[in-house]
């Protein structure tokens, strides 16, 4: 799952990448042309061509379909059955992922509570929360459900730190950063995302 996160760079930076890796991660298929669609008002964010007081939305299916493009384009295997489902400062993805197709993880499967877990083919889902104004972003988890074993609290935060924040260690869940690219705020919707630019 490492190897996915680390490919997915939504809105070309670093540290909104993360707040929406843990929600997109796992994304449901679309066409080609949402996804060139969607990769174009990407660009023009981290490129900060973006017009100045502008909102670049990006609907739920254009967040699915940029997302699985990058998978695709990366040639990531192992994932099947993505699903995103976004609602009011919150996000959660689940999907199915083969564990033996992504080495990257054969370190964490040495750890004893989660080497039962990252075995096989298992279901997967992550639920985060995203509050964010004045340049700045705060993400948190929720939840992460491997099989049937749910995490939360101090073992959740073990396997966000090992799993999601290990070639991040700058970033803090539950405190505040900075957005770059002259991003004031990003909302999540059940309609998808709204990147609002400074004016």
């Amino acid at each position: 799952m490492l190897h996915i996160q680390k490919s997915i760079t939504i809105l070309g930076m670093r540290s909104t990448s993360l707040a929406l890796l843990l929600l997109t991660a796992l994304a449901l298929a679309g066409s080609d042309g949402m996804y060139e669609s969607a990769k174009q008002k990407i660009e023009r964010i981290a490129s900060d061509q973006a017009e100045r007081g502008s909102t670049v939305t990006l609907s739920t299916a254009e967040v699915n379909a940029l997302v699985n493009g990058k998978i695709r384009e990366e040639g990531i295997e192992g994932v099947r059955n993505p699903k995103v489902v976004l609602a009011g400062g919150k996000g959660t993805w689940s999907g199915i992922v083969d564990f033996e197709k992504l080495p990257q993880l054969e370190s964490l499967r040495n750890n004893f509570l989660l080497s039962s877990l990252l075995k096989g083919e298992s279901p997967i889902a992550a639920t985060l929360t995203m509050t964010s104004g004045a340049g700045q972003a705060t993400v948190d988890v929720e939840s992460v459900t491997i099989g049937e074993t749910t995490f939360e609290g101090s073992t959740l935060g073990y396997l966000v730190q090992a799993v999601i924040l290990d070639d991040y260690p700058e970033v803090e869940l539950g405190k505040p950063f900075e957005l770059e690219h002259n991003v004031e705020r990003i909302d999540l919707k059940p309609s998808g995302i709204a990147v609002k630019i400074r004016n």
